[in-house]
């Protein structure tokens, strides 16, 4: 049995330092296909991706990120859950779709089917030597992403990828995960409070060990004081507010 995916994915890490080297249109093309063959909730097919390759469109939405490599990349695709093409059926056929697509169930789904999607084409970008970081950022300004990219109704812009050619300099390597025993559970979840913080004790001192070795002592948080900060500062809370602008949770 070949282990070639096995040992690809468990060396995944983001990467946020490119070469000046465009992805060239077979290789987008291909990407797209390997993302389009990932599975779909009966087969619905609720995403779209957009392509971006206009510097000046890529700058405005780096307005929203803040982060360089949303400009500084070899390409850049945003991931959309996509009903408005749903919509037009609803309208053609006169089915009273908007129930579904409108639905808090609806939005699952797109959401599983756009993150399936990317999934497939961040391994197959890894497989091809390019690399990738996922873009949450774009969340920063929901509206304005959908000015820029011109969005329809029940469209909702997901996260980004930015992808390309590593620099020489770069660097990173795989961050530690959670051990197996703390996410496998097997019958029924093993909500055992002392269990689940041996782990936890374990898994800090691991991440702990990995800043200090990856920043020569500069660094040496553990992963449950960096879980506390992020969660603690309420991260953009009105974002059902931009969810029903854009046709969804309605029902």
């Amino acid at each position: 049995m070949s282990e070639h995916v096995y040992n690809l994915v468990k060396k995944h890490h983001s990467v946020r330092n490119f070469k000046k080297e465009n992805v060239p249109e077979e290789h987008i093309k291909q990407l797209i296909e390997a993302g389009q063959s990932a599975s779909t909730s009966s087969y619905l097919q609720t995403y779209s991706v957009i392509g971006v390759e206009n510097p000046e469109i890529k700058e405005e939405l780096k307005e929203v990120s803040g982060q360089p490599y949303v400009v500084e990349n070899g390409y850049l695709f945003v991931f959309v859950i996509d009903y408005y093409r749903h919509s037009i059926i609803d309208e053609n056929t006169k089915a009273d779709m908007a129930t579904s697509f409108e639905s808090a169930e609806g939005l699952l789904v797109g959401t599983v089917d756009v993150t399936l999607v990317a999934q497939n084409i961040a391994v197959t970008a890894e497989d091809m030597g390019y690399g990738i970081v996922y873009l949450g950022s774009l969340r920063n300004d929901i509206e304005r992403v959908r000015e820029i990219l011109d969005l329809p109704d029940h469209t909702f812009p997901l996260f980004g990828m930015a992808l390309g050619v590593p620099n020489e300099d770069e660097n990173g390597s795989p961050k530690p995960r959670l051990p197996f025993e703390s996410v496998f559970h097997k019958d029924r979840y093993n909500s055992d409070k002392s269990v689940q913080k041996e782990s936890l004790d374990k898994y800090d001192q691991e991440v702990s060990d990995y800043y200090k070795v990856r920043t020569n002592g500069e660094r040496s948080e553990v992963w449950s004081e960096q879980i506390a900060q992020f969660m603690s500062s309420k991260q953009r809370l009105d974002m059902l507010d931009h969810l029903n602008s854009s046709g969804f949770i309605r029902k």
